[in-house]
């Protein structure tokens, strides 16, 4: 029950993120902002659990003003000077803070920072993905962004179904007893396979980028994994919602996203 549970949610939330990307940008834009602020919002519900007042608000006005000065310059319709705005963006949170009168004032902001870096900022960069410059024409691309989250989710998917059954050696047990090195390999080999599946795919970058992409998404998915285990277990919580059934909450499902795609954009970068 719990398998086709996450199936059928998985599916759902996969129509739902490759849809908003071949649908065009303004559904990008405005689905992935939802996103961003619904993993913000439970990310900000956790610290609730160690007694901290984050300043929500703020974050989420900082967050969406972020990811929307990123999209617009990424599409051309913003200078590169507008980029500028995010200096300052660190007052708009750090001056409401002396008017709040919370206790532990100090653990308040850095958990509010926390949260805009570890979340709004690696979805924010998205943008940068789906405008990839004179790689594809100087246009709204998807591509490449959909071959990265597609490479996550195979990676993440075979993972879970080889390491439930075959999981004998723990990965990293202190943090998440499930995670083995069974499930690692056997996701890490299919994701390599599903890599040169995915250069058929979108064909705009070579066999050579998507297999590099695919050792991304196996080393620095895993540790995005570890890094939120590490957070609930610090935060004294098994999952991090319940919005996705059979999946946890929407930083359950996002946690390798965090990591991959800064790591993406850099080779993307340096590569072309």
């Amino acid at each position: 029950m719990h398998f086709f549970q996450r199936l059928i949610t998985g599916g759902l939330f996969g129509i739902f993120v490759y849809g908003s990307l071949f649908a065009g940008s303004i559904y990008f834009m405005v689905f992935y902002i939802v996103l961003m602020v619904l993993a913000l919002l439970e990310f900000f519900r956790l610290t609730e659990n160690r007694g901290l007042n984050v300043l929500k608000i703020p974050a989420l006005v900082v967050s969406i003003l972020l990811f929307l000065l990123i999209f617009g310059y990424s599409s051309g319709y913003l200078p590169e000077k507008w980029l500028f705005l995010m200096f300052g963006f660190p007052p708009l949170i750090m001056i409401p803070e002396l008017y709040r009168r919370k206790e532990n004032p100090f653990d308040n902001l850095a958990w509010t920072f926390y949260g805009i870096i570890y979340v709004a900022v690696p979805l924010s960069l998205m943008s940068l993905m789906v405008f990839p410059g004179e790689i594809a024409g100087n246009g709204y691309y998807p591509g490449i962004l959909a071959g990265i989250l597609i490479l996550i989710m195979i990676y993440d998917t075979v993972a879970y179904l080889a390491g439930v059954p075959m999981g004998r050696h723990r990965l990293f047990e202190r943090i998440s007893p499930k995670k083995s090195w069974e499930g690692t390999i056997a996701g890490g080999i299919t994701v390599i396979i599903g890599a040169l599946l995915i250069n058929r795919l979108f064909p705009v970058l070579d066999r050579t980028f998507w297999v590099v992409i695919a050792l991304i998404v196996m080393v620095f998915g895993t540790f995005g994994d570890l890094t939120e285990s590490l957070l609930k277990r610090s935060l004294g919580v098994k999952d991090s919602g319940k919005l996705l059934p059979g999946h946890g909450g929407v930083l359950d499902r996002l946690d390798a996203w965090f990591f991959v795609i800064p790591v993406a954009l850099v080779y993307l970068s340096v590569a072309y």
